[in-house]
């Protein structure tokens, strides 16, 4: 057998397979060294700025206290129970600019992107109508804007409301916590009338920049001097430029397409991190 030529030319054709493989691993170890190499200069770019930015909001949070009766073995009892009422607005409006920066460490750039935010909500008391029940006692309401990473958040605009120049606070104001700013609204009977947002904040972060269309018509125009863009989220836009100079792109939502009233209805969970973004 060990005379035979097929065996020998077998054996010649493994040894020579073997050395192909040598080289080959070696490539691929590289790639792999290399690929961990970058997922971690970018996640030291992300640990020294911030991340990842989900917008929600702007929206109106108001402490409910109902009180309600049950039957118990032959007898009424009285309950109550407290909850969020989260007032959505009618429109939303988000104007953007973004630039975006290039940080190097060793062989590998990351990106951090920069974005000028002016946001407009309009707020129709109408929507409160189902609150105006004698068994119902509202607390004081608070508008919130919540972030994916609040080390993100630079300068933020004195907001208005109607006209009146309002402070805002750090932290949504929800028990539940979250990241980002709330905005006490002043005293006054504010259930008798329309509400007028406007706002601008500058938002800084790397990866995703993501926005909920929380209103019942939500609009989104974003200009940036980022040539590769990737549109991703739950809605593509519907309109948008690209060239190397940067892209604009514009887009548009509402709850007939997004269901966000019905999933902020009283008492319901949630759950931001699900919600639908543009």
């Amino acid at each position: 057998m060990l005379k035979s030529p097929l065996f020998w030319k077998m054996t010649t054709l493994f040894g020579a397979v073997l050395l192909l493989l040598i080289p080959i691993m070696l490539i691929r170890q590289v790639i792999v060294e290399r690929a961990d190499y970058r997922s971690d200069v970018e996640d030291a770019i992300r640990q020294s700025t911030s991340g990842p930015q989900k917008l929600v909001g702007p929206l109106i949070a108001i402490p409910v206290t109902e009180l309600y009766t049950v039957q118990e073995e032959d007898k009424t009892v009285e309950r109550k129970r407290s909850f969020i009422h989260f007032w959505l607005p009618e429109s939303l409006m988000v104007d953007g600019n973004q630039n975006v920066e290039e940080r190097k460490i060793g062989i590998y750039t990351g990106q951090v992107w920069h974005s000028d935010l002016t946001l407009k909500a309009d707020f129709d008391v109408s929507r409160l109508s189902e609150l105006n029940a004698p068994n119902i006692t509202l607390g004081k309401p608070f508008i919130v804007i919540s972030v994916g990473d609040a080390r993100g958040i630079g300068v933020v605009k004195a907001p208005e409301v109607n006209g009146t120049a309002l402070t805002i606070e750090p932290g949504t104001g929800l028990e539940q916590g979250g990241q980002g700013v709330h905005i006490p609204l002043p005293e006054g009977d504010w259930r008798k009338q329309n509400l007028k947002l406007n706002m601008a904040l500058n938002l800084s972060g790397t990866g995703d920049l993501s926005v909920v269309p929380a209103g019942r018509n939500s609009e989104m125009t974003l200009t940036s001097n980022w040539p590769h863009p990737s549109f991703l989220g739950d809605f593509l836009p519907a309109k948008r430029e690209v060239s190397e100079s940067g892209f604009q792109a514009q887009w548009q939502s509402s709850w007939f397409a997004n269901n966000l009233g019905e999933r902020f209805a009283s008492g319901n969970d949630t759950g931001w991190e699900k919600l639908p973004r543009v």
